[in-house]
């Protein structure tokens, strides 16, 4: 497919742009000291450098240090941090993008006391700034944020973007629900549209009216009092009128984040419709934002004449390149994006950051390469699950002559069944796209493979690799061995149960994805978590959703609550507080304690030059945490 609209250059004011693809902020939080660190540096290079447009940076402090956030928010206050900051410019323009700055302010102020509109936060009252400030404190964050435009525009930028959305200070301002001031900046629309249309006005005059200005608006709170639609073109309106030279148009709230990030229950492109009535009534670029993932959607939208631009920021961290695959007409070597959101969004993952489930190369970028092994041999894969098939890969792409084995008649592990959960579909593109890897590479795979000592000592390799995945076991729970017991994966591999009163032992995402799929159409699910609560681990807005879903469909979650011993179909539970229950139990389905399968491991220690075990064959984990595990290996043989 030809995506001619999409590739078709552009412009925003005097900027011009390469193609049509933007990527949106998306704080890294990489930043150390204020400063763009080689982590930083590496990320935004090798994403210019696959093709995109135009990168939104992160968006520094303009009030050093009252609005500084922490040390990984970029600073603009010293010649040390500009200069920095303007290394990274330099690197990002010279693979051929434009960025921008975004202007921003916190948008809550922590007070002495409690007053009105203030909540308590650990043991501090915080405060709505869009309320607690006096007109005063109105011009004063003006300037500021005006005066940020002036120091972009020094430092090098390209343009700037004004934050009206995501429930920031400006969004709030403009929202009839959350804008609670009865002065000149809040009451009618008018009057709460008036911070950002006198803020673009103030940045245009300081700057001039040929530095590009786009405003990212909240075009729909989503929320009952809300924002809506109407107002929104009215306001973007104002904005082109007072000098804006585009409009993002995104959607929801603190309280509707998942409309802001669109998570797996989403449709593609669900703000798309947005963009489409805020670009009817406009004559300045209008670009379209959220799960815009695939080439094909962002072209429709183009074509369609919904927008001018999209803007793209997960679909950018899993494949860097995804703009020059898709104009070389490569669109089905894409690394997809899943919307799992469960290691880029957050705190991400513990001792890297945000990353990625998907690439795992994202945030590694500076300390990854693949190059050339300096002693390339013969390396053997035993598994063919996703961190066999990246371990491969990676080994063979670094010259090593590599045999993937996998003694099922197809590859995937338990990615096979990883997509039959609810909204869980995307996860089976995974697969395709490493399927398709290996098909396009070096590596001999053997499937229906018998594994025997004599078939390794015959291919003779100077390293194995271990990718057999885990194997469930069973909790030391008196009665457990019950024929109504099952495992969690041996129901996704059949058809689904006909029995009704169903208990799942494990509230993990594994335990509650499962309890999903089973529930409704009359069938009584329970499930049991010993811990405080069900879904610890999983990030706030796919776990809301989740939540939801359990709810609706009457799922009963027992929390803090032990499995004490089953006896025919019953199940004897005990609360943190000693109440005992008892559940009766048609199906009981273990979603708990899977256990390293590394038995080639174990055999093959002393017997082969190296061997180590990748993937949940090291330790159970998540998709993303196998990648990542499978490509360090695989980089260090």
């Amino acid at each position: 497919m030809n995506f001619t609209h999409l590739f078709k250059p552009g412009s925003i004011g005097s900027c011009q742009l390469r193609n049509r693809i933007m990527m949106p902020l998306y704080p890294t939080k990489y930043a150390r000291d204020g400063k763009p660190n080689p982590k930083m540096v590496e990320f935004y290079r090798v994403r210019a450098g696959g093709g995109v447009a135009l990168i939104v940076l992160d968006c520094p402090c303009l009030d050093y240090p009252r609005a500084y956030k922490a040390p990984h928010q970029l600073r603009i206050d010293t010649d040390e941090h500009v200069n920095e900051l303007m290394r990274l410019l330099e690197t990002i323009k010279a693979e051929g993008a434009k960025v921008f700055m975004q202007l921003n302010y916190p948008r809550e102020r922590i007070v002495q006391a409690q007053m009105p509109g203030a909540k308590r936060r650990g043991d501090q009252w915080i405060v709505p700034l869009a309320t607690a400030m006096s007109t005063a404190e109105v011009s004063e964050i003006m300037e500021i944020l005006a005066q940020g435009a002036v120091n972009a525009k020094a430092i090098g930028f390209d343009g700037v973007e004004i934050q009206a959305s995501y429930g920031d200070l400006i969004s709030q301002l403009l929202s009839p629900l959350l804008n609670t001031r009865t002065d000149d900046f809040g009451g009618n629309l008018t009057n709460r549209a008036k911070f950002l249309v006198h803020l673009i006005q103030r940045v245009k005059a300081l700057t001039g009216a040929d530095f590009p200005l786009r405003v990212k608006l909240v075009c729909d709170e989503f929320v009952e009092g809300g924002l809506g639609i109407t107002d929104a073109v009215q306001v973007a309106r104002w904005a082109e009128s007072a000098g804006a030279d585009a409009v993002v148009a995104n959607g929801g709230n603190k309280k509707t984040k998942h409309r802001i990030i669109p998570p797996q229950d989403s449709p593609f492109a669900p703000l798309s419709d947005l963009a489409a009535q805020i670009k009817s009534a406009l004559k300045i670029p209008v670009a379209a934002i959220g799960k815009i993932h695939r080439p094909d959607v962002a072209e429709s939208i183009i074509q369609q004449g919904k927008a001018d631009f999209v803007a793209l920021a997960r679909a950018l961290i899993t494949d860097p390149e995804w703009p020059r695959k898709a104009a070389a007409g490569r669109s089905n070597q894409i690394r997809p994006c899943v919307s799992c959101l469960e290691d880029c969004i957050g705190k991400g993952v513990e001792g890297i950051g945000r990353c990625c489930t998907v690439n795992p190369f994202a945030g590694h970028e500076y300390i990854w390469r693949v190059t050339p092994a300096d002693n390339p041999g013969r390396v053997l894969v035993i598994g063919g699950g996703p961190s066999g098939i990246q371990a491969a890969l990676i080994a063979s792409q670094r010259g090593h002559q590599v045999e993937l084995w996998e003694r099922s008649d197809q590859l995937g592990g338990q990615m096979q069944l990883a997509h039959l959960a609810p909204f869980k579909a995307e996860m089976a593109k995974v697969l395709d796209y490493l399927a398709r890897c290996l098909e396009n590479s070096a590596v001999t795979v053997r499937c229906e493979q018998q594994i025997t000592d004599a078939d390794i000592a015959k291919f003779d390799p100077h390293t194995v690799i271990v990718a057999t995945g885990s194997r469930p076991g069973l909790p030391p729970i008196p009665g457990i061995d019950s024929p109504i017991v099952v495992q969690a994966r041996e129901i996704y591999a059949n058809d689904k149960p006909e029995e009704n009163k169903i208990v799942i032992i494990g509230g993990g995402d594994i335990g509650c994805e499962t309890a999903d799929w089973l529930a409704g159409s009359g069938k009584q699910v329970s499930v049991i978590e010993i811990a405080p609560a069900v879904l610890a681990r999983m990030k706030k807005i796919p776990r809301e959703r989740l939540l939801r879903r359990l709810s609706e469909k009457g799922v009963h979650l027992y929390e803090n609550t032990q499995v004490t011993s089953l006896e025919g179909n019953v199940i004897h539970l005990k609360k943190n507080n000693g109440a005992k229950i008892d559940l009766e139990a048609d199906l009981v389905v273990l979603g708990i304690n899977a256990q390293p399968a590394d038995d080639w491991l174990q055999k093959l220690r002393g017997k082969i030059e190296k061997v180590v075990a990748v993937g949940d064959a090291a330790a159970p984990g998540n998709l993303g945490a196998a990648l990542r595990n499978a490509t360090e290996v695989a980089l260090t043989i």
